[in-house]
This record gives structure tokens, sequence and C-alpha cells, in this order.
């Protein structure tokens, strides 16, 4: 009953922790729109009138001043796509964003953006909700683990709010971690955090969708499902183009020492295609709009193409040059571009219906998220989008490969040695192996006198052991070589450096399995089948629980497979 009462609540904080993140995160969002939509409301002034000097004037103005405020008062003194630091803290930092880098890049994103830059308000959306998340959760004193999924939930939350669209904000948060995995352990806090920043924004500036709604299911016929195929196929070339781009203006800004130089050089290439192409400045929303209406087809088809590249080459720069923002809205404003330009060249029938679903395949194959992508014009075009989404979506992800604008996302969740384990484990069953494993003690098979960490230790003291051993797994013991327990090279990592000096007590310490010397090895082997786990602690009685040996998985390997022989 104790242990009911300490899982409710448990689940109860977490629960409550992620209505807290939906609500400030839905607040700070509908803050953030305000000042950027301040200031975009001079920059399209000055596009609608043609004031060319002002058209040149406030990119540049908007991406030097936006780079200088992140200098001045971030933590990590990098600027670019909010996306990316939201990833790189769940997957390096243990969920924890510095709360000067939330705020700073925040208001960088909205001078950028907001000035004519080519940039998403998503991304410091993304930003800001997880960064409100992992301020909340660190004071709630949560594992490493649970911070990492409230940080994911508060991002997920971001955008919820920013698109009004709640289930892009739950699949948001499962998929962007990973290429080819979802963070399934992010959906619950995702789910509740998402709905409750959405409810807070449209409570407070109203409902209205994003872009017009096309309320009828459409179901494809096999001409209009073979037009899919070939808008997912450009789609997933035009999307590694994009990803192509950006990768060389990331190699090009290293060439350049002066970063302030930098800045002002991409402000004034931004400035200039802003000059010859206005529709490539600022968000995009405008030109996305005309799209999903059919309006923007009309136009000359070397038009729409010199639109896609010029936007390509925009965003690349802005966000390598200086400036703050997201690579998830121009993915969108690309696939509009793209899909009026197929339906410029080709007619297929379905105008609108082939837009929406280019959007999505643009979406799906740069960012490495298709459900995401499905649900984000469902939600946001209306629900006649959905089966055509689905399939160009699904060939362009597929067909792209692994390649992504997002550098620290991982293709996968790390499989553990210990599932491999489990597998050879199913295969000795039938066979004479187990007898023979039986009469072998684990004292033959372990190795005496492991490295360990010393409870004591600080962060810093531990990563210089693992320095010079170059294990992943470590047991932790007190000053009588007591076993306490285990850590991982990853739950060292996962602590921000500007915290290594703090003991090593504070982390996220586990259960070890453990055994005794004189033990059979099958009963080892069951012990690590049945945890999955690949490491079994010796220790010289249960009494004094003194660390004498480990059993690794590879020793177990071996003696399986001379059993089986």
């Amino acid at each position: 009953m104790e242990l009911n009462a300490d899982r409710a609540f448990k689940w109860g904080k977490f629960i409550a922790l992620s209505i807290l993140i939906g609500l400030v995160t839905g607040v700070a969002v509908v803050l953030f729109l305000l000042l950027h939509n301040s200031i975009w409301f001079f920059t399209y002034r000055a596009i609608v009138e043609g004031a060319k000097p002002l058209i040149f004037i406030f990119p540049v103005t908007g991406i030097f001043v936006a780079f200088v405020l992140v200098r001045s008062l971030a933590t990590t003194k990098t600027t670019g796509c909010g996306t990316h630091a939201v990833i790189e803290s769940f997957h390096f930092y243990g969920g924890v964003i510095p709360f000067r880098d939330t705020s700073s890049k925040v208001v960088a994103s909205a001078l950028t953006i907001g000035f004519g830059g080519s940039a998403g308000l998503e991304g410091p959306s993304i930003l800001l909700g997880g960064g409100l998340a992992s301020a909340i959760a660190q004071r709630a004193r949560l594992s490493p683990e649970e911070l990492k999924a409230l940080m994911l939930a508060g991002a997920a939350a971001g955008l919820s709010a920013i698109f009004k669209a709640p289930l892009t904000g739950i699949l948001f948060a499962l998929e962007i971690p990973y290429k080819r995995d979802l963070a399934k352990e992010a959906f619950i806090p995702a789910a509740i955090a998402s709905v409750t920043s959405y409810l807070t924004l449209i409570s407070l500036i109203g409902a209205e969708t994003l872009f017009p709604i096309i309320p009828s299911l459409f179901v494809p016929s096999p001409i209009e499902i073979a037009h899919l195929i070939f808008i997912g196929l450009l789609a997933s070339a035009t999307s590694l183009f994009f990803i192509f781009t950006f990768r060389l203006m990331e190699r090009f800004k290293v060439l350049i020492y002066n970063k302030f130089v930098l800045a002002l050089l991409g402000g004034s290439l931004v400035g200039i295609m802003g000059l010859l192409l206005p529709y490539v400045m600022g968000a995009g929303y405008e030109t996305i709009s005309s799209a999903v209406q059919g309006k923007l087809h009309v136009l000359p088809i070397y038009v729409l193409v010199a639109i896609l590249i010029f936007k390509i080459l925009a965003t690349s720069v802005t966000l390598n040059f200086g400036g703050s923002g997201g690579l998830f809205i121009p993915s969108i404003f690309i696939g509009a571009v793209l899909g009026s330009t197929y339906v410029a060249a080709f007619n297929p029938g379905f105008d609108e219906i082939a837009i929406m679903a280019s959007m999505a395949a643009v979406l799906a194959a740069a960012n490495k998220t298709l459900l995401t992508s499905v649900a984000f014009v469902a939600e946001t075009c209306g629900p006649a989008s959905i089966i055509p989404a689905l399939i160009a979506s699904t060939v362009s992800f597929f067909t792209s490969g692994e390649s992504s604008l997002y550098e620290p996302q991982l293709p996968r969740k790390v499989v553990e040695e210990g599932k491999a384990l489990c597998e050879m484990y199913r295969l000795m069953l039938k066979g004479k192996a187990l007898e023979r494993l039986k009469k072998i003690k684990i004292r033959e098979v372990m190795t005496p006198n492991p490295v360990a960490l010393n409870i004591k230790m600080s962060i810093e003291e531990a990563l210089n052991v693992v320095k010079q051993h170059g294990f992943r797994i470590y047991p932790v013991v007190d000053d009588k070589k007591s076993l306490l327990g285990v850590v991982t090279l990853e739950d060292l990592l996962s602590v921000p450096p500007s915290k290594w000096t703090m003991p090593l007590d504070q982390t996220d310490i586990k259960p070890p399995l453990k055994a005794l010397a004189d033990q059979d090895l099958l009963s080892a082997i069951t012990k690590m089948v049945e945890y999955c786990e690949d490491h079994v602690y010796v220790i010289s009685s249960e009494e004094t629980n003194e660390l004498i040996g480990v059993l690794a998985g590879i020793d177990v390997f071996k003696k399986i497979l001379e059993s089986i022989r």
C-alpha cells in the first residue's frame, strides 16, 4: 500500500507539473507573439509599400542585434535554430536549458524574424516551452529521466501553442529526438502540457486556425495516388537539397573569423534576397496561406522555382550567420511552393490537396517527423489532407534516408547489450548447455577487483576515471568497498558541465544486480535475462556487501558459446 501511495504521489506530481508547464508556456507564447507581431507590422508594411531601403536595412538590423543579444546575455553563445538546442539538451545535457539561453534567444528570434529574417516562429516557441519546463522541473528535484521528459513536454507545449495544434505538439515530442525511433517516455507529459498550452493560448487570443480549413475528406484515386508518390519523391529531393545547403552554410561560416562581420553579412544577404523576392522574408505565413488557397500557383513556374531556391538560401543564411528562429515553418513554406510549382506544371486536378501533401512531405523528410507532418496539415488545413499527406510523407520520409536538418538527432535509441544476452539465452534453452552452466561457479568467470567509483567523488573526478579506463558502466562503492549502486557514462554526461563539481550521490545511481561468488553461472545469467542487464556485481557476502568482482555480458557470451558446442 505504501508503494502504491508513493507511486500515486509521484504521478500526481508529474501530472501537476505538466499542467503548470502547459499554462506557463501558453501565456509565454502569447507574449512572444505580441513582441514578434509588433515588429513584423513595420516590416510587412515596408514590403507592401515597396520601401526598398527599409526592406534591406531591416534584416541587417534584426540579425545583427539578435546576434549581439545572444553573445552578450546567453550562457551558450551560439545562435541558430531553437529546436537544435532542445534536442541537444535531451540527449547530452540531461534536459537542462539555462534560463539565460531561453530568454535571450527567444527575444533574438523575435528580432530576427520580425525584421524579415527567414526562419520559423516555432523554433523560439519550442525553446521557450522547453526552457521554462526545464527551469520548473529542476526546482522540483526530479530524476534526470523525468527532467528530460518534462523538458520535451514543454517543447511540445510551445509547438502546440504557436500552431494552435495540440496533436502536432504531442507527436513532435515523440518524434523529434530520433530519426527512426520514438521518445515514448514523453507521451503522457507532452499530451497534458500540449493540450493545456493550446487551451490557454486560444482563451487569450482566439482559436482561429493558422491557414484556411478544407473540411471535406479526400480519398485519392489510383491516378491521384501516382501524383502523390511523385510529389513525395520531389519533396525528398528538395529536402536533401535544403539539408545540403544548410550544412554548406554551416561550414562556410567557420571561414569568417569575426562573427560580428558574419552577422552583418548574413543580414545583408537576406536583405538583397528580400529586395529581389520579398516572399522569402519573415516566417512566410502569408505565402503559405496563398498557396493553400490556390492563389500562388498562378505565378510563372520560373518565379516559383526562384522563390523555392531563395527561401532555402535565405533560411540557411539567417540561421547560420547570426540569426535565431526555427526550421519547421521554412520546411512548410518550401513544401507549399514546391506543391504550387507541381500544380502549375502538371495540373493534377486536386490542386489545394496536392499542395498540402507537398507541405507535409517536405516537413517529414527534412525534419524526420513523419506523424507530426501529417498531423500538422490536418490540424492547420483540415482533414481533407490526411490520406494524401500520409502517402506523400511516407514516400519522402523513407526515400530521403537518415539525412536531417537537425544534426543532434540520433538515428534511434541505443540498444542495450542485455537484449542481445536475452536472445542468446533463448537460443540455448533447448540444448544441454543449461546443465553445463549449472556446474560453473561465478568466481571462475568473473573479473576480480573491478574498477569502481567512490560515492564521495565529484562527477568531474568520476569522468577522469572513465577517461583512464574507457568502460561504459561502473559500480559505485563507499570507503569500505560496500556496493551502493551502478552509474553509466550516459548518466554522468547527462549532467551539464556547470554541475560537474557536485558529488556522485546526487546523480542517477541505479540499484545493481548482485550475486555471490559461489553461486552457479546459470543463476547469474537467469537474473541478467530477467532484468535485461549485461552486468552482475559479485559480493563477498550478503552481510558485508563488499564488491569483489564483476560478471560482464561478454564473459557470459563466451561461456554460453563454449557450452553450446
